[in-house]
């Protein structure tokens, strides 16, 4: 199922979501904004939760689902939809509610953060961690609809335009072709801009999606650009995602390079386009360490990541020139090694 789109100045009506409706939202939103405290009390049922990964933790899940079945109790099961308001982690949270809630209910996604109106409220996956680990259950349940609220979305700190910046520059690299060429002229990551490109880049990433919507064939996978190393700078550093797959994108084109998928010249053309200095960060060389001890760990968070293959190989993306992109399964001591090698070139450059 393809989502509807619909893409907003202001908050909608509450009969605009549907005759019931339970939100499930971030209750950060409603300290920070009047506006949207006044506007969620036109909801008769309503679950604010703490956003962030301890929300998906399957353990809290028992807690989480008596409460809300206890508030649905009298709702009817044909009308409930669930109206999930929030970031990445309330949506996968509410997602996987609506997946199961009375056999599944309807599914409506406001998202209130650059990196889940970018992404992950598109392409129908949820989720819950499992003893520490990411998103080791969930279903895939496409959203009937998602609201792209400006107010919302240009009411978040200007810090998490960076953050949401590395999924908008993943998908254009993906893309290609006219995305790409607009999003690269780009000098300033604002507000503004993430907003000016927030439809092209869903209408990307959706491509990508409706030809592998339950990830069988493996197309998909193109979506995890960035990614694989990524969550490692992620897991281990303890800093924001969208900031830790800027870091990762930046290793798979120096990867690129270094395997000769991507020519100098190709590499060269990109790296010179404006946007791109928003990749070139000087600390990414302090996230990577040669200790042993360090090393042992990215190899369990390598092994660890859902898009591992066999026991020691990953499925990693490789970038030729954008819009071109290649899926290759590589060993994790391949991996290994290849940070061994950025990092001790960073230190020669340095």
């Amino acid at each position: 199922m393809k989502s509807s789109l619909v893409f907003a100045h202001n908050f909608p009506k509450a009969k605009d979501i549907g005759d019931e409706v339970l939100v499930i939202y971030d209750q950060i939103l409603a300290k920070r904004s009047k506006d949207f405290q006044k506007w969620i009390q036109s909801f008769p049922l309503s679950y604010p939760v703490s956003a962030g990964e301890e929300l998906k933790s399957v353990a809290a899940f028992p807690k989480h689902i008596s409460s809300i079945v206890k508030i649905c109790e009298n709702a009817s099961s044909r009308k409930l939809k669930v109206l999930a308001i929030g970031g990445g982690s309330v949506g996968d949270f509410a997602g996987f509610v609506a997946s199961i809630l009375k056999r599944g209910v309807g599914l409506v996604h406001m998202p209130s953060t650059w990196l889940a109106a970018i992404d992950s409220a598109h392409g129908g996956k949820t989720a819950l961690n499992v003893g520490g680990a990411k998103n080791q259950i969930g279903t895939f349940y496409p959203a009937e609809k998602i609201f792209l609220v400006k107010k919302l979305l240009l009411a978040q700190p200007a810090v998490r335009s960076f953050e949401g910046f590395g999924e908008l520059l993943k998908i254009s690299i993906i893309q290609g072709g006219v995305l790409w060429k607009q999003l690269s002229q780009n000098r300033e990551i604002t507000h503004d801009v993430l907003w000016k490109h927030l439809k092209a880049a869903i209408e990307a990433k959706n491509r990508v999606v409706q030809k592998d919507p339950e990830e069988k064939s493996g197309h998909r996978h193109l979506l995890n650009l960035g990614h694989t190393v990524g969550h490692v700078f992620e897991a281990d550093g303890q800093i924001p995602h969208g900031v830790a797959i800027n870091y990762g994108l930046s290793f798979a084109l120096q990867w690129s390079l270094e395997k000769k998928i991507m020519s100098q010249s190709v590499y060269n053309k990109m790296m010179s386009a404006a946007v791109m200095g928003y990749l070139l960060s000087p600390h990414r060389d302090q996230l990577i360490s040669t200790s042993p001890s360090k090393i042992k760990k990215y190899r369990s968070l390598l092994l660890s990541d859902k898009k591992k293959t066999q026991t020691e190989t990953v499925r990693f993306i490789f970038v030729k020139a954008p819009g071109q992109c290649v899926i290759q399964e590589v060993g994790v001591d391949d991996i290994l090694n290849e940070m061994c090698r950025q990092a001790e070139e960073e230190d020669i450059d340095g």
